[in-house]
């Protein structure tokens, strides 16, 4: 097996989906996605994050009329099915199925048109990028899809290249962040901003604290709570 890895960094006012990413920092989505052919597809994907970002995301998926699947110039016309799978305080999934397509081209219509039947696409989306990663039978055709995604990407985009090589530590469920509650998942993201994990740490847990406005004990909570749950789902992925 092979794997095939690229990120699609997105402007401001681009993409409607992508600019809820913009205006939530926090806001982080993993996705599973399955080419039926090359015009239809199938996706499940985790949105953790504040409950404002998620109420604006649920509204993007259940309005008709907007198209966030396109990174060509061309918007495309589609028939879209959209479930909430589940709904909670600082998550939901969602599947997607999306067919007769026409016009312009997404990353998995792409793959549909020149990667082999069965490959699969992870997905990662977080402030204005959109992280790919396509495990694949083959490579053969892989050069077609480079060239159509790195020359017909939309002005306002721009393509990033990763890697091409033997598949390896696809040994973990690619849907499975950590539910986190919101206050541990902005404390986890501050003392990894500033530092706090470092070796030496570039910051101490007072500091963070007053940087952060809560109390020392409220922060170390929240941290050891994020920590034990972190901890928790790695072991019981190895």
């Amino acid at each position: 097996m092979r794997e095939f890895t690229f990120s699609i960094d997105y402007t401001a006012g681009t993409d409607p989906m992508m600019d809820v990413f913009i205006d939530y920092p926090s806001l982080v989505a993993r996705g599973l996605h399955g080419c039926v052919n090359d015009d239809a597809f199938w996706r499940i994907e985790r949105f953790s994050g504040p409950t404002t970002a998620l109420d604006a995301v649920e509204r993007l998926h259940l309005e008709e009329d907007v198209r966030t699947e396109s990174v060509t110039e061309t918007d495309y016309l589609a028939t879209e099915h959209h479930e909430i799978l589940e709904r909670s305080d600082g998550e939901r999934v969602f599947y997607t199925y999306v067919e007769r397509i026409s016009g312009g081209k997404s990353v998995q219509t792409l793959a549909g048109r020149y990667l082999p039947r069965g490959s699969l696409l992870c997905s990662r989306r977080s402030q204005g990028r959109c992280e790919w990663r396509i495990l694949m039978r083959s490579d053969e055709k892989v050069g077609l899809l480079y060239d159509a995604l790195s020359a017909n990407l939309r002005s306002e985009l721009s393509f990033h290249m990763g890697h091409l090589r033997d598949a390896d530590r696809w040994g973990h469920d690619s849907l499975g962040t950590v539910s986190l509650d919101p206050d541990q998942r902005a404390a986890l993201r501050a003392a990894a901003r500033h530092g706090y994990y470092r070796a030496p740490s570039e910051i101490t847990l007072d500091e963070l604290a007053s940087k952060l406005d809560v109390p020392r004990s409220t922060l170390s909570y929240r941290l050891r709570r994020a920590e034990e749950q972190l901890v928790t789902e790695y072991l019981n992925g190895v």
